[in-house]
């Protein structure tokens, strides 16, 4: 057992500072990800242990900041006055960007981990039985087909890299190729993976069918989302009852709804195993962390707040307005209620606050053990909606509008008659708010339309107390703008990524 951490730690490590080797700063992120066997819990092999990390550490940068930085800031859901998101609030990142470089190198650090389970997989594959051994490669091929999910929809071409040891200064590939190589990795989990968990939260062909959908999505690709979309609806996922459960109570986490979710754990000892998101969402001054954190980073632009309907009940458990008060919160005070003066955008986001130290064991300074979801069934739904859609300004599909009004019945909604195109995408904006998606869903909808929807955005602030002297801003994005450039550490070391994309060699 000791030998196989040594050649796992070896195999991960030596590749991943060739990929990464310049400056300290740019090792630092890739380093705090590292797998120990400290990591594998207990009453499971190596291989499955190191499979079971896969769900979380090498994530953590990516979680962080960088999913809702450049999913909901950089988009226009999130306005905030710290100075390390100002790029993203403005949308003028720069190569630069700390947060565009941890996100960068949290993905290819997913990517290098995956890659090394399926070396040490294949090298022991006689040792192993077939079902643990196509098990072990699904899932490191479902991982890494994520990771380069987001790479591609990103940054644009990237370096595909599919096994370890790989050339330490890789060329960019074709995003076409990028794309190939993701619809490769996941038909491979979905022909490989179990219909059902083996463990909870862990992820089953039905979790691959759903990424590949939105891969076919983001490609126009409408006949074949709507078929994996349709497999999927009505198959052991359903909406849970209480949207707010979803983010806000780990005893919830991997829910019927969760179809896949990084797993985190907090640990008073240990950092990048946790979700941090709390510290940097709960309002500043109310002491609902019970800690030192609650930092009020990301408050909801007021364009977001007018995306909601009245009556729609999700807008109390995602945004904080004035005079909204949670039970939940501060239980030792009598609850909380929120008032508009805490935030210049009159309201603060509720998702993925979990509640204070005091009032639970499992939450510490910057950690809490809160699921990050990253598909969950309400999207099938709506994908399903959007592929039926097809591009179109509307429809009167009945199996589009059972999808879609599934969704606004859990939000106390009332049905639809039609659904629009404009409809459907506000829906999804609500929906997944503060969840990392708004950014690629403008982006489906083509420069010209989301360049227009995104000029209109107001993302300004108010500058008084009462709340109502609007210092309005608005956004014009420029052509690059769905483009976000390559970190500059990583160009440093790797020169080559300033070169045109090639082909990659499927061979």
């Amino acid at each position: 057992m000791k030998k196989l951490f040594k050649l796992f730690m070896m195999g991960m490590l030596i590749p991943l500072l060739s990929l990464f080797s310049c400056s300290d700063d740019f090792l630092d992120a890739p380093s705090e990800n590292q797998l120990t066997p400290g990591d594998l819990p207990e009453g499971v092999t190596a291989f499955d242990g190191i499979a079971e990390s896969l769900y979380f550490k090498p994530w953590f940068t990516f979680n962080d900041k960088f999913l809702i930085a450049v999913g909901d800031m950089y988009a226009g859901n999130a306005f905030t006055f710290d100075g390390a998101y100002a790029q993203f609030k403005d949308a003028q990142v720069t190569s630069q960007n700390p947060i565009l470089t941890e996100g960068y190198v949290s993905l290819f650090s997913v990517i290098d981990q995956s890659n090394n389970l399926m070396s040490l997989v294949e090298d022991r594959k006689s040792e192993l039985p077939e079902a643990s051994y196509k098990n072990a490669i699904a899932i490191s091929r479902f991982m890494r087909a994520n990771a380069y999910f987001y790479l591609v929809r990103t940054f644009g071409a990237v370096p595909i890299i599919n096994k370890a040891g790989s050339a330490a200064q890789p060329k960019r590939n074709l995003v076409s190729d990028v794309y190939k190589f993701i619809k490769q990795d996941l038909e491979y989990a979905v022909e490989n993976l179990p219909e059902r968990a083996a463990k909870k939260g862990y992820v089953t062909k039905y979790a691959a069918m759903g990424i590949l959908a939105k891969v076919h999505l983001t490609l126009n690709e409408y006949g074949e989302c709507a078929a994996l979309t349709q497999k999927i609806i009505g198959n052991q996922y359903i909406l849970i009852q209480d949207y707010g459960n979803l983010f806000s109570s780990p005893e919830n986490n991997n829910s019927a709804e969760s179809m896949f979710a990084l797993q985190w754990k907090a640990i008073a000892t240990e950092w990048g195993t946790q979700n941090t998101n709390q510290a940097y969402i709960v309002p500043g001054g109310t002491g609902i962390t019970g800690g030192g954190d609650g930092w009020g980073v990301y408050l909801p632009s007021i364009s977001l707040q007018n995306g909601f309907e009245p009556k729609d009940t999700r807008k109390k458990s995602t945004i904080m307005t004035d005079g909204d008060f949670y039970p939940e919160l501060l239980k030792n005070q009598g609850g909380f209620t929120y008032k508009k003066i805490y935030s210049s955008t009159a309201a603060n986001f509720r998702k993925y606050i979990v509640g204070s130290a005091a009032e639970r064991n499992d939450v510490f300074f910057m950690r809490t053990s809160q699921n990050t979801i990253i598909l969950r069934y309400s999207d099938i739904l709506l994908m399903n909606s959007e592929a039926i859609l097809a591009g179109a300004g509307s429809t009167t599909s009945a199996s589009a509008l059972s999808s879609f009004n599934e969704v606004r019945a859990r939000a106390g909604l009332p049905a639809k008659t039609v659904l629009t195109r404009d409809e459907l995408f506000n829906e999804r904006r609500v929906e997944f708010a503060l969840e990392g998606q708004y950014f690629f869903d403008l982006k489906r909808r083509g420069l010209a339309e989301a360049t227009a929807i995104i000029s209109q955005q107001e993302v300004g602030f108010y500058s008084d107390d009462a709340r109502t002297e609007l210092i309005s801003r608005k956004i014009t994005p420029g052509s690059n703008y769905f483009e976000l450039p390559l970190p500059q550490s990583a160009i440093d070391t790797n020169p080559s990524l300033l070169e045109p994309p090639v082909p990659f060699n499927f061979n």
